[in-house]
């Protein structure tokens, strides 16, 4: 329900600033470029690393998910 209230409010506010824009006489320098590759570059190998850091959990959540159980039946 208020998941439903965040999305409608966000593609309003997305639509007025979508339709009520001005020229904005901006610049990126090149040292922006750079600052933003590091940034996509050190997210992938953080995010790499946390995945060799947890890879056994990951792999036993797996496991136990997609394991089929067993209905032991009274003798």
């Amino acid at each position: 329900m208020i998941f439903q209230l965040f999305a409608i409010i966000g593609i309003q506010l997305f639509l007025f600033f979508s339709i009520f824009t001005q020229e904005a006489y901006a610049y990126l320098d090149p040292g922006t470029g750079s600052y933003i590759f590091q940034l996509i570059i050190a997210t992938s190998i953080g995010g790499l690393y946390a995945v060799k850091l947890f890879w056994t959990k990951i792999v036993v959540f797996f496991k136990n998910l997609f394991r089929k159980k067993i209905k032991y039946e009274k003798l």
